[in-house]
């Protein structure tokens, strides 16, 4: 059995034990985002024995000392972990997500009366949706593991959590976990104190991505000093070529009430405009495309100032006029940069504004009132909803006319943020001035009560060089 356990996880190692490949699901799923615990909660310490000798196979069957879980499931074990600290308890993580054919080989290893302890590949495990989490306590204080009725990965009626044996205190300490866990949404495995659950893991699928293909998350961003910060103006001028939709009754005008020299000697000038509310760089509200959603006057702050994180999609763009962003992109831009923040200004880089104020171009067709024939890119369904609902971003921007490519007729992206409250920034300039993260965007626009977007003065504030 020793020498068995040794070929198979070396054959994991090397990438192997992959031929059976996960059971195939039918169903819709979520879309997989992992996160890495130790980077939404410092906190949280590690003791990941499977990337050590020290568990159940006698070998490192992970390459890497890291743990990982869906981020729902991750803000919630966050969330008890905010409640064990009031009683002097830290979580010690023993895992989290857990690629398929490292269950594989805990399964072929195991003796068929032990298999109680261990998940069988062929139905996969919630560790594989990135929705278990394998866990412990140490004592704030000392920085000890703190004791229990029976070690990690024991395979005896100690690992029970309703075990009546070992001492009260370890009793006590294995409850507590348990109640705080499930206060937030887990569930206690009746064979393992320590194995947790999360309640929406039939909502993700069966993984079976190594560790190393999984995006680190981002470290936090040191504060920005706005006195040293590089100011990059993102809006175009509102004047006579301003490009509005190609339906819009009017553009923008200006007319004079009067400009010169007044009766007492001083100059004067002032004037009125006019202007549609979607044209310019300039706001969508909400209430755009989603009834009962915030007007413009009722877009909170702190999604007009926010963190800029800025996807490049210039050159796929160039070669395509009506290029989405897809969720391919997101996923690379994060492999590089680190997992998109919730509450970031997600600003997408099309190269468009450089076409700026030509119509034809800027649009790809130049007849007034027609709509059916444009060509621009711009953000794609799966990439928003991507996004918006995981990431959970604080605004949607680009440099083109519409977070939606030219030729859609069901406005997709329009629909997804309104109705997640996600305001959008259209027809933004300098974009290609702004790193891909470290920037902070400011966005005030016309508090127009009740209005349904308006005019933008856009600002992106960068750190100094270092």
């Amino acid at each position: 059995m020793r020498r068995l356990a040794v070929v198979l996880v070396a054959s994991v190692l090397a990438g192997g034990a992959r031929a059976e490949g996960p059971p195939k699901e039918a169903g819709a799923f979520r879309a997989p985002d992992l996160v890495e615990l130790t980077g939404v909660d410092p906190t949280i310490k590690l003791d990941v024995r499977y990337a050590t000798p020290n568990n159940l196979v006698g070998r490192p069957v992970y390459a890497e000392a890291r743990a990982f879980l869906e981020r729902p499931a991750a803000e919630a074990l966050v969330r008890a972990g905010h409640a064990l600290r009031e009683k002097g308890y830290g979580l010690l993580v023993f895992d989290g997500y857990r690629p398929w054919r490292v269950t594989k080989i805990f399964w072929d290893i195991t003796p068929p009366e032990k298999r109680t302890f261990v998940a069988d590949p062929a139905k996969g495990s919630k560790h594989n949706r990135g929705c278990a989490v394998d866990l412990s306590l140490y004592d704030l204080r000392t920085g000890k593991e703190v004791e229990m009725p029976s070690v990690y990965d024991e395979m005896s009626e100690r690992a029970y959590p309703t075990y009546a044996g070992g001492t009260t205190a370890q009793r006590e300490a294995r409850d507590a976990l348990r109640t705080a866990m499930e206060h937030e949404g887990f569930f206690v495995y009746p064979y393992e104190w320590w194995h947790f659950d999360y309640k929406d893991w039939r909502r993700y699928p069966i993984q079976d991505v190594p560790f190393s293909e999984i995006v680190k998350t981002a470290p936090p961003r040191p504060p920005l000093d706005v006195a040293s910060a590089t100011i990059v103006d993102l809006t175009h001028p509102f004047d006579a070529t301003t490009l509005y939709w190609p339906n819009a009754p009017s553009g923008f005008e200006l007319k004079t009430q009067f400009a010169g020299t007044t009766p007492g000697g001083w100059h004067y000038e002032a004037n009125t405009f006019c202007a549609p509310e979607h044209g310019g760089t300039h706001l969508d509200a909400p209430i755009h495309f989603a009834e009962g959603k915030d007007h413009a006057d009722a877009v909170p702050l702190d999604r007009l100032v926010a963190p800029a994180v800025v996807i490049d999609v210039s050159k796929q763009a160039a070669a395509d006029a009506d290029y989405r962003l897809t969720v391919a992109d997101v996923v690379a831009w994060e492999r590089a940069n680190g997992t998109i923040p919730a509450g970031a200004a997600v600003l997408l880089r099309t190269g468009w504004s450089a076409r700026w104020p030509d119509r034809r171009r800027y649009f790809g067709d130049d007849e007034p009132g027609r709509t059916d024939r444009l060509h621009f890119p711009a953000y794609g369904k799966e990439a928003a909803e991507l996004l918006v609902a995981s990431r959970k971003v604080a605004v949607l921007g680009l440099d083109t006319p519409s977070l939606d490519h030219g030729p859609s007729a069901d406005f997709p992206v329009h629909r997804i943020a309104g109705a997640a409250n996600v305001p959008g920034f259209e027809n933004l300039d300098g974009l290609d001035r702004l790193p891909a993260t470290g920037a902070w965007v400011v966005a005030l626009p016309m508090r127009i009560a009740g209005g349904s977007g308006g005019p933008l003065r856009a600002i992106a504030l960068l750190p100094p060089e270092e």
